[in-house]
């Protein structure tokens, strides 16, 4: 009777250990399937299916190792389901998208208390939005005003209450810190240096915006189990293909999002070559390719061929016919060895059943110049590179980094190249095989093999002529006899510099792989000033904060606050822009005479529209409160202004000027624009001692009054003049 018992409850405890297994499942499920819904705010080619989602959900449960203890098999299952889904994800995701889907993962599981790493809502609300607080204490004179405001900012926040005092007690150290190329990775001043790593985050979106993005990096790799292998790009194409090519199957196509510079029907001719299909056919998608297609989709289901058909996105009023053969082809059933590959660029048209179906993969180059190059190397079988002489590895070694500078230098905008050039590997390979030839000799003809590579293979992309001297610069300095001494491989590098990367003389395929992990992330890798990145660095960082503020929910958009956290935010920016009312330019200012002058007639247009602009500002504030208290429909339009209101952004409909400035700094620098046209209206007929054309509508009509009044004093012709500009010193006396 005893054992009876004895066992039943030990069963009955079993039964309960399988429940609540399932149960966090399917929890996880939900949550990791909500995140991806919300990728089609970002992209609409980022559409995935329930069925698609179950899938790969229950292979990542199939491949999860068993474990005895119930606690570790439900730790390792989230583990792998969470890689897995991520896996499946990234490789459909443009890169400067991937992070935001990185980050949305590791803060809601931090939110949901899944991880280790603390979690406080206020301290997310502010790495998300971090609004400068305008009215603090003057800022250190190696600091910009922008970063210390928002420091004051962070001052507000629980546990940084004498952040500000320390940084103006130690001014030396911060000092340090603050000018450091990667800060993310040195330790923080004085006390801060134990500080939780969330808070040094905080403290780098603050006073280094452009490190952030490597900060959140670091938070991944230490708050996620195994967080290294998220980060960890994926550098072979040929093994991205095959991985994805096990989870195909007749009713499951290949989508490829195409962007500049991606060739993806190499990769899938080397999966073909792997895989070796009874038939393969490419189509090029164009006026009169449908029945072509019909065709070639009939014998693929019959007969299992494969087929590729190229940029879908050209017959858009075709696709909606495709998706419906699918259909079909699905209920029908089919060869079981029949594959479809597709490709297209990003399209409004482009059916989202069709999205929902396909294996979604993006073959664009990493924005990381290491990623780049191990790509590149990646590209070349390793049992033909070791094939081949010391003299060949070295000089494809140095065209592989060469590559990775050319496609990487993209990414610092106007100052990298004047025109945006798609390079591809296609590129590489080919001056590869020229490279190649040059080689058989006993002699390298380097200028020959120079002029083939920069001005065919390269500089056939090339338009600017100075991009083609830059490109020409890259080969002189790397393309020499010096490579096969382990040559320094950084391009004219500055005097005293540490940053360095060798042409090594390595033994195998592998120890040259290895090796490309010594390469240092540094614009001076590039021959550039460390300064060169701050302005794709601060972009990526504004691009990604600004999307995961759209990605949340607006139940969510005020996280820890109570209820009236909405209200009573309005209120405060409604008590900033009330005061406007009573600082408008009388309107009898504005109707003027025959004789006014130049200036009056600027001044007149200046007033007139900051008039204006002060209207529909309190006007759509006014409407937002009573659409808010229920005496007014919530439109469209009001809803943006609440939500741009909630995030901190300037309202579309305020926008009467260009501005890069968050909605607190924009309205500080309205009333500096309302207070300069206030000390003008005493005497709008003259131009004022000190005025600031940045805080003007129209600049450019200012200096046209400058040139008009001169005419009429010095009666020389209005085209004969031009404006000389003198530096009286750089700073006010």
């Amino acid at each position: 009777f005893f054992f009876f018992f004895f066992f039943f409850f030990q069963a009955e405890d079993g039964i309960r250990d399988v429940e609540r297994s399932r149960g966090l499942g399917d929890v996880y499920k939900r949550q990791l399937f909500f995140l991806l819904m919300q990728l089609a705010f970002v992209n609409r080619m980022y559409q995935y299916s329930l069925d698609s989602f179950y899938k790969f959900f229950k292979y990542a449960i199939n491949r999860t190792k068993p474990s005895a203890d119930i606690e570790t098999h439900i730790t390792n299952l989230q583990n792998k389901i969470r890689y897995k889904i991520y896996q499946w994800v990234r490789r459909g995701l443009f890169e400067r998208h991937r992070q935001i889907f990185l980050t949305q993962i590791t803060l809601r599981l931090m939110q949901k208390g899944v991880l280790n790493e603390p979690y406080k809502p206020k301290e997310a609300e502010f790495l998300l939005k971090a609004q400068p607080k305008t009215d603090g204490p003057k800022p250190p004179e190696w600091m910009q005003e922008k970063h210390w405001q928002l420091c004051v900012a962070l001052s507000q926040l629980e546990g940084f209450e004498n952040f500000v005092t320390e940084v103006e007690k130690n001014g030396i150290r911060f000092k340090e810190w603050y000018n450091d190329l990667t800060p993310e990775t040195t330790p923080l001043p004085s006390e801060w240096k134990r500080a939780p790593l969330f808070h040094m985050l905080l403290i780098l979106r603050c006073m280094r915006r452009d490190r952030i993005t490597m900060g959140l990096n670091r938070l991944v790799n230490q708050a996620l189990p195994n967080g290294e292998k998220f980060i960890a790009p994926e550098t072979s194409y040929t093994e991205i293909m095959n991985k994805s090519f096990k989870m195909s199957s007749p009713h499951t196509p290949f989508f490829y999002i195409l962007s500049p510079g991606s060739a993806p029907k190499k990769i899938v001719e080397d999966l073909v070559n792997a895989q070796r299909p009874k038939y393969f056919k490419s189509l090029s998608m164009g006026q009169g390719m449908d029945k072509d297609a019909e065709e070639y989709l009939a014998r693929g289901h019959k007969e299992g061929i494969w087929v590729f058909l190229e940029n879908c996105h050209l017959m858009p009023k075709w696709l909606p016919k495709l998706e419906q053969i699918l259909d079909n082809y699905a209920l029908e059933g089919g060869h079981d060895n029949f594959r479809l590959f597709l490709s297209g660029e990003p399209s409004e048209k482009i059916p989202i059943g069709l999205l929902e179906r396909c294996i979604k993969l993006t073959f664009e180059p990493p924005q990381e110049l290491k990623a780049n190059v191990q790509l590149a190397f990646k590209s070349f079988k390793k049992e033909e590179f070791e094939n081949k002489s010391e003299k060949y590895r070295c000089v494809l070694f140095a065209l592989c980094f060469f590559h990775g500078l050319v496609v990487v230098r993209k990414r610092f905008g106007s100052t990298g190249w004047n025109g945006n050039y798609p390079f591809n590997l296609q590129d590489l390979r080919d001056s590869a095989k020229v490279m190649e030839t040059y080689l058989e000799g006993s002699k390298v003809p380097w200028d020959d093999m120079k002029y083939i590579i920069g001005e065919i293979m390269y500089g056939g992309h090339i338009t600017d002529d100075w991009d083609r001297r830059l490109c020409k610069a890259y080969l002189d300095f790397l393309m020499r006899e010096d490579l096969f001494d382990e040559m320094d491989m950084v391009p004219y590098p500055p005097k005293n510099s540490t940053v360095n990367f060798k042409c090594p003389k390595a033994p195998n395929y592998d120890a040259y792989f290895e090796h490309i992990n010594l390469l240092p992330e540094t614009p001076l890798v590039f021959g550039m000033n460390p300064n060169a990145e701050l302005n794709f660095r601060e972009d990526q960082a504004d691009a990604l904060f600004s999307t995961l503020q759209d990605l949340q929910p607006k139940d969510m958009k005020t996280a820890g606050d109570e209820g009236t956290a909405q209200l009573e935010k309005f209120k405060d920016i409604k008590d900033l822009i009330e005061k406007f009312d009573s600082q408008r330019i009388p309107s009898d200012l504005l109707k003027g005479d025959e004789n006014r002058t130049p200036f009056q007639n600027v001044f007149m247009q200046e007033a007139d529209r900051m008039n204006t602009l002060i209207s529909d500002i309190l006007n759509s504030m006014n409407d937002l409160e009573l659409a808010m208290s229920g005496q007014l429909t919530m439109t469209e339009m009001l809803d943006n202004l609440q939500d741009c209101l909630l995030l901190y952004r300037v309202p579309e409909q305020w926008q009467k000027y260009e501005s890069i400035r968050t909605l607190l700094p924009w309205i500080t620098n309205l009333s500096y624009r309302i207070e300069q046209l206030n000390n003008w209206k005493d005497n709008p007929a003259v131009a004022p001692k000190v005025l600031y054309l940045n805080y003007l509508f129209n600049p450019q009509a200012f200096l046209t009054a400058i040139k008009q009044t001169e005419a009429q004093r010095s009666k020389v012709e209005l085209n004969k003049l031009y404006i000389q500009t003198e530096i009286t010193g750089k700073k006010p006396e």
